[in-house]
């Protein structure tokens, strides 16, 4: 086991800090921590952590801000196969690191015009509504099933987004131009009935599986948003990341209150993400027609590796007596 060396007990707990808010020696008890990860982790393994949490946050960073989601699909695995850290501490702190890699993209998606802000506030409210609605259905609905669903919804809208603007290409749409862009991106009115409704959809449906499944919101809002409104890709990129910002900041005080955040480790990952969100953020600003649509297709398309991946194998007994595959 990675918790302990040959004839040696457990590692003990980091000393306890004044504040006790982001704290990693206040562990609760937990019983659903991954096989491998321990329950308390030395000052070693935060050090291991925290090295690494600058280069990882630097690529997650980049990619989150390119395809529209935070990066915890890129840390959260690698934290976890790399240190003995307890899977909580490691989902609640990097929390940390997607509320920098939105909040420093946000600032250059905004300076180039590329965010629906009434859209943004509408999914996110919807988001910040659902996402506790489904933190309480954990107990109830099959997660296996609902991630299978996910990981198939993923693989099918990779390939629709640059088909959608090779269709709008085909027509003579192009958003080459600056002036295009404009044009397409007020066409879309968020606050329209009809808009707002399917927006509010997007979002309660980010909201929920976020809630259910620990998955980034904006791996759900992203795809919908491209695929149900007129807005360009880059627009879609800074709303999405916009809207992430309120439910990541209300999810990162709730871990933090449990105690699962380690300040040392998501200062390192937040510099990182910052820094990448704000590169490529500036990269999907000035992206020529086509780079942000093969980036959405490839993100999309190991996001859904990875959810397939996370799904346990072989037979798995359900409520009922039932299995699942």
């Amino acid at each position: 086991s990675r918790c302990t060396t040959t004839g040696a007990l457990p590692p003990p707990p980091l000393a306890p800090r004044a504040s006790g808010f982001f704290s990693s020696s206040k562990l609760p008890k937990h019983v659903g921590d991954h096989a491998g990860a321990c329950e308390v982790y030395t000052s070693a393994h935060r050090d291991t952590a925290t090295r690494l949490g600058l280069p990882l946050g630097l690529g997650a960073g980049v990619f989150g801000s390119l395809v529209g989601v935070g990066g915890g699909v890129l840390i959260v695995p690698a934290m976890t196969a790399t240190v003995p850290i307890p899977q909580r501490v490691i989902t609640g702190t990097s929390l940390v690191a997607v509320l920098a890699t939105a909040s420093v993209s946000t600032v250059n998606f905004v300076q180039g015009g590329q965010i629906d802000f009434a859209a943004a506030a509408v999914v996110g409210a919807a988001a910040m509504v659902s996402a506790p609605l489904g933190a309480r259905a954990t107990a109830a609905l099959d997660g296996i099933a609902l991630k299978r669903a996910l990981a198939y919804f993923l693989l099918c809208a990779a390939p629709l987004v640059p088909l959608k603007a090779l269709a709008f290409a085909k027509r003579g749409e192009t958003f080459a131009d600056d002036e295009n862009e404009k044009t397409e991106n007020s066409a879309f009115d968020a606050t329209a009935p009809l808009h707002a409704s399917s927006l509010a959809a997007i979002g309660a449906c980010a909201g929920f599986a976020s809630g259910l499944l620990g998955i980034g919101g904006g791996t759900i809002v992203t795809p919908l948003l491209a695929l149900t409104t007129p807005l360009t890709q880059a627009t879609v990129l800074g709303t999405s990341l916009l809207a992430m910002l309120p439910p990541s900041a209300a999810a990162l005080i709730s871990h933090a209150r449990m105690g699962n955040v380690d300040a040392k480790i998501g200062a390192a990952l937040a510099l990182g993400c910052a820094l990448g969100g704000f590169f490529g953020s500036g990269l999907a600003v000035d992206a020529p027609e086509g780079a942000l649509e093969t980036a959405f297709f490839l993100g999309m398309l190991f996001l859904s590796h990875r959810t397939f991946r996370g799904i346990p194998k072989g037979n798995v007994k359900a409520r009922g007596g039932k299995k699942s595959l």
